[in-house]
């Protein structure tokens, strides 16, 4: 059986590139996508596998895909809750769930592929949403059912679960100076950047703006970075009395290099996920709970419904968020 793979060695090009080509991504050249479309046909590639019909040869199980990473992503606390909720509805269906990891893109959709074309891995769940992605991008050109935990691009009408990110960051500002009384805060997110942080952040700032109140940010640096650019970003800082960051592990991270810089300093730190279930000696930390379990509880219940993109139609789920008080 001919794979993207196959496509992509003969072509010289990578696993994404060709999944793009395939998907008619205007993103690669006319002369590309003709010429790996072409390459697919010859070699008699077929996309889904038969998978359009998902009535037959299923298998049962749903496919978990975490973003590309080179840390270990899968030991966050919020996709182990997630998949927590998404186990708990595929056994009362008889499913099962078989995860997809790797350091790159490429890496993921290889592995995704191979659950396709091997496996018949019909149904996915996405824990992450950026835009372009090759994997989404390589499930709609083979008819797959996905679901995404978190808000895809606009340029698609893909199903989704997700919390009120904005409304989140809004949240978390508003208690940050309102009860916490920062007046100088920072905004903290990952070097990744991803969508929910973009939208944490335009929360935050809006929030800022209402009360006249300065902000600076700041992005933590990958694992593999120097240690140094961050300490100059935080000798440069010194006012910071107050941190918003986008999870609790990068705010605690955050923090830890702050009081390295600044040992004085105490400054509140209010995060997201509650994924710290012991108190921290002294640090005041507050973080908000998303209940990843519901969302992936949520995310498996729709990926066995039909997408539909009829008003109405409930394949847009945004789930609440707790309000800290």
């Amino acid at each position: 059986m001919i794979t993207i793979r196959d496509i992509a060695n003969q072509a010289g090009v990578s696993v994404s590139t060709a999944s793009r080509a395939l998907n008619d991504n205007p993103r690669i050249s006319a002369a590309t996508r003709r010429r790996i479309q072409s390459l697919a046909a010859r070699l008699g590639y077929v996309p889904n596998y038969n998978a359009k019909s998902l009535t037959r040869g299923e298998a049962n199980v749903v496919g978990v895909v975490f973003p590309p990473s080179q840390s270990s992503t899968q030991g966050n606390p919020f996709f182990i809750d997630a998949m927590r909720g998404i186990n708990r509805v595929l056994t009362q269906r008889q499913y099962v769930l078989s995860v997809a990891i790797g350091e790159t893109s490429d890496d993921v959709l290889a592995n995704v592929s191979a659950m396709v074309d091997q496996a018949k891995v019909k149904r996915f769940v996405l824990l992450y949403s950026h835009e372009d992605d090759p994997v989404a991008d390589y499930l709609r050109l083979a008819g797959l059912r996905f679901v995404i935990v978190g808000q895809p691009s606009v340029s698609h009408d893909d199903d989704y679960v997700d919390n009120d990110n904005v409304a989140a960051g809004e949240a978390g500002a508003t208690y940050l100076l309102d009860k916490l009384h920062a007046n100088r805060p920072v905004f903290v997110s990952s070097a990744v950047d991803w969508p929910y942080e973009q939208n944490r952040r335009q929360g935050f700032k809006q929030i800022a703006a209402k009360r006249g109140v300065p902000t600076v940010e700041t992005q933590l640096p990958r694992a593999d970075a120097p240690i140094a650019s961050i300490t100059e970003w935080l000798e440069k800082h010194p006012n910071i009395d107050g941190i918003l960051a986008t999870d609790d592990l990068i705010g605690l991270s955050f923090y830890q290099r702050w009081q390295h810089v600044h040992p004085d300093a105490q400054v509140p730190l209010v995060s997201y996920n509650r994924s710290i279930s012991l108190p921290l000696p002294n640090v005041n930390f507050h973080s908000i709970d998303l209940y990843p379990e519901r969302l992936g509880a949520a995310a498996a219940e729709l990926v066995f419904r039909k997408h539909s993109t009829e008003a109405g139609h409930e394949n847009r789920i945004i789930l609440p968020f707790e309000q800290l008080n």
